[in-house]
């Protein structure tokens, strides 16, 4: 078994505005439905400074002092490994302008569960409302929490 791999570097960052939490409803036909902002991490680019950008492109905010929550790993249907790093930001200024990633919303916990999400997004969010729980592992043989 080799000991590398690709690998492709994600962020995720959820919202918060009181109870109100921003979702976004993706277009992507590969990955339609309500999820959180977030993209990928630019070469040379910090995870911290890559959840900043990719939140100002996607919804117009920007985010002060992002929390690292979690991980979530996962492989593509070519067996590609993806990291995602999620992230929680309270404190944000700006005014909400949509991107071409979808349409964007505020909602409660309680309205997000109950909306489509994105493939596999509901098993994501534990790990942004559990603090308990860090990781979540999904490999096609596996989904599982940690």
């Amino acid at each position: 078994m080799s000991k590398t791999e690709t690998v492709t570097l994600t962020n995720m960052c959820m919202i918060k505005n009181k109870n109100k939490i921003l979702v976004l409803n993706r277009t992507d036909p590969v990955w339609p439905g309500l999820t959180f902002p977030g993209g990928h991490v630019e070469a040379h680019e910090s995870f911290n400074d890559s959840v900043i950008r990719e939140v100002k492109e996607e919804t117009g905010l920007d985010i002060v002092h992002p929390k690292l929550v979690g991980v979530k790993q996962f492989y593509d249907h070519n067996q590609q490994r993806y990291l995602v790093f999620f992230y929680v930001a309270n404190e944000f200024s700006g005014t909400l302008k949509e991107s071409d990633e979808g349409t964007l919303q505020w909602m409660s916990k309680e309205e997000l569960s109950q909306n489509k999400l994105a493939y596999n997004f509901d098993h994501d969010l534990p790990v942004f409302f559990d603090s308990s729980i860090s990781e979540h592992m999904l490999d096609g043989k596996r989904d599982e929490l940690f």
